[in-house]
């Protein structure tokens, strides 16, 4: 994949993850599956391009990995960490009690971590020997509590990506498209989601795609650009409560606004 440049300002965050893509149903013509000579996202190269102190949140972290070198009698567990991020005060008057974020500040500090720095990368690997996913690599990106993080990211496949000449195809679904008279495309879309600031919900919302959060989507959050593909859910919420929901359809640029 091309670079990727990540602006966090305060308060923003990114769930834990995966960046090896999943189609376990085999749904797209590009074949995903490693473990059978499919190619994915085999590394990961996250570049730090700004510094943050300590306490000051943006840490890229390991939600399944704890500190190296750390006697485990020492490790914080999740509820601990959690209390004591209460007692601190330090987000108290920036994330809502109970919220994902607050509970990703209490993550970020009790496993493994690593705090931005100008200059510092990390590399990281998606996939095992064996070509399945390498759970160990789930990760997200703190809460920014104090001060601006940027970042790029840089994905390298274990072989040519979906849209490149050589990449590994899913023969049966592909026979399908074309019986069906689709494109041989790659089937990705592009979709552009604005926030007009004209519906006083929408002040602080958020976008998730399906389930899982995408970005900040309030008044003071920048237009979003996202490449996905056709039948793909993206929900606006306030709080918990989806508030609006777009389709992806056939149409190669989208564009969607609230």
């Amino acid at each position: 994949d091309g670079l990727q440049v990540l602006r966090y300002n305060k308060t923003t965050a990114y769930i834990p993850h995966l960046d090896w893509i999943d189609d376990y149903q085999k749904q797209q013509e590009h074949d995903f599956d490693t473990e059978h000579l499919g190619s994915n996202r085999f590394a990961t190269i996250l570049l730090y391009m700004s510094d943050l102190e300590e306490g000051a949140g943006g840490e890229t972290v390991f939600s399944h990995g704890w500190p190296p070198n750390q006697p485990e009698e020492d490790r914080v567990q999740f509820q601990d960490a959690l209390e004591a991020l209460r007692n601190s005060g330090d987000v108290s008057t920036m994330l809502k009690k109970n919220s994902w974020e607050e509970k990703m500040v209490a993550r970020c500090r009790s496993r493994l971590n690593i705090r931005p720095h100008s200059s510092r990368a990390v590399l990281f690997y998606s996939q095992n020997p064996d070509g399945t996913p390498d759970n160990n690599s789930m990760h997200g990106g703190c809460p920014v509590i104090h001060g601006e993080k940027w970042a790029a990211n840089l994905w390298v496949w274990n072989a040519p990506r979906s849209g490149f000449p050589g990449s590994p195809k899913n023969q049966e679904v592909v026979d399908r498209n074309r019986a069906a008279g689709k494109s041989p495309d790659d089937g990705q879309k592009k979709a552009t989601f604005t926030n007009t600031k004209t519906d006083e919900r929408m002040r602080n919302a958020d976008l998730y795609f399906q389930d899982t959060f995408w970005s900040k989507f309030g008044f003071q959050d920048t237009v979003l650009y996202v490449n996905t593909y056709e039948g793909h859910q993206w929900n606006v919420k306030v709080g918990d409560n989806i508030l609006k929901t777009f389709v992806i359809d056939k149409k190669p640029n989208q564009m969607y606004s609230i």
